[in-house]
């Protein structure tokens, strides 16, 4: 999949556990998240229907419920990019959502990961996301997830 479709199924789950969503939420002035569930009860007027894709969380009086920041590139600078996007928009849960896009990017990193099997390199992935996680600080509590993950979740639903 790629990160839209990934953005997309985040999307779809979202609104069917009943939460508004939105897609590139602004968490400060720099700051923007993947894919944001809202809480429907703060339904700030101006916010109504499909315009949650131009909240400004710093600036709105909406409560974010979880926050999504989708890696296609996962490594140490942009992973503690993404965890700092996180903390701005405070969000009782944080994901970051480690994409398969990850699994051939490994695969052209040397001999070690060209022939490992899927398994390997997704708890690889882990392990580094976990330490760069821990390494950043972060100030919200923060979920790893694989891309198979999200879509197991999803079907879980009865979406995909």
């Amino acid at each position: 999949m790629t990160k839209e479709s990934v953005t997309n199924l985040l999307v779809e789950l979202g609104k069917r556990l009943g939460f508004y969503v939105g897609t590139e939420i602004q968490a400060s002035d720099s700051a923007w998240v993947d894919v944001v569930w809202f809480d429907d009860r703060f339904d700030y007027g101006p916010m109504k229907g499909e315009k949650w894709s131009r909240v400004k969380t710093w600036r709105q009086p909406v409560l974010p419920i979880a926050g999504f920041e989708i890696e296609a590139s996962i490594g140490a600078k942009p992973l503690k990019g993404s965890i700092a996007n996180l903390n701005d928009l405070g969000a009782p849960m944080s994901v970051i959502v480690i994409s398969e896009e990850n699994l051939a990017k490994m695969r052209n990193k040397g001999i070690t990961w060209r022939s490992a099997k899927n398994e390997i390199i997704w708890n690889e992935l882990i392990k580094r996301t976990v330490k760069w996680i821990y390494e950043a600080r972060p100030i919200v509590r923060v979920v790893v997830m694989t891309e198979p993950e999200v879509v197991e979740w999803a079907k879980s639903k009865g979406i995909a």
